[in-house]
C-alpha cells in the first residue's frame, strides 16, 4: 500500500506545489506585516501619550521631519526589516535560518523600543544608546544577510540609512540640551 513511498514524500509530488506557494505567501505576509503593524501600534501609542508640541519644540533639529512622516517611515522600516529576515530565513531553510531570525527579530525589537524612549519618556541618552546599538546591529544584519542573498542584505539598507538619519536627528537636541548648558552657551 505505501510501498512506493510517494504517499510519505509529499514535497516532491506536483499536486502539493500549490500548498508550498501558499505557505510562502503566508509566511512572507507574517514577516513583513506583523512588524509593520506592531510599529503602527507603537507610534499610535506614542502619539496618544505624548503631545506633538513636545516633539516639534524640544526636538528642534535642522533635520527634523513632521511627526506623522517620521512615524510613517519607521513603520515602513519595520516592514523592510521583516522582509530581510524572511528572505534570509527562506534561503537558508528552517533550521539553518534560525540565527538569522533571531538577529533580525532583535533588530526589530530594538527599533520598536526607540519611539517610547524618546517620544513618550523624553529620555535622550537611552534613546541615543538604543538607536546607536540598532545602527550597529543593522550593519551586522546587512553583512550576514548579504551572504545568504543580495536582496535580503539590500532590503536592510533603507533601515540603515534611516537609522543614520535618526542618530543625527536625536543627537542634535541631546547635544544642545546637555553639553551646551554645561559649557554655558545654552
Amino acid at each position: 500500500m505505501y510501498g512506493s513511498g510517494s504517499y510519505l514524500n509529499l514535497r516532491r509530488h506536483p499536486a502539493h506545489e500549490d500548498d508550498r506557494v501558499i505557505v510562502k505567501i503566508v509566511t512572507s505576509f507574517i514577516f513583513m506585516f506583523l512588524p509593520t503593524l506592531m510599529g503602527v501600534g507603537v507610534w499610535a501609542g506614542c502619539l496618544l501619550h505624548s503631545s506633538r508640541t513636545w516633539f516639534e519644540v524640544v526636538l528642534d533639529s535642522p533635520l527634523k521631519l513632521p511627526f506623522y512622516i517620521f512615524g510613517g517611515v519607521w513603520c515602513g522600516i519595520y516592514g523592510t526589516l521583516g522582509l530581510g529576515v524572511f528572505m534570509s530565513w527562506y534561503q537558508m531553510g528552517f533550521k539553518r535560518g534560525v540565527p538569522y531570525i533571531l538577529l533580525g527579530c532583535t533588530a526589530i525589537l530594538i527599533a520598536l523600543s526607540y519611539p517610547p524612549l524618546l517620544i513618550v519618556g523624553h529620555w535622550f541618552l537611552p534613546s541615543i544608546a538604543v538607536i546607536g546599538s540598532l545602527w550597529l546591529l543593522l550593519v551586522m544584519c546587512i553583512m550576514c544577510f548579504s551572504r545568504v542573498s543580495v536582496f535580503s542584505g539590500v532590503s536592510i539598507l533603507p533601515a540603515l540609512l534611516w537609522t543614520t538619519y535618526t542618530v543625527m536627528f536625536t543627537f542634535f537636541p541631546f547635544y544642545d540640551q546637555y553639553f551646551a548648558e554645561e559649557s554655558g552657551t545654552g
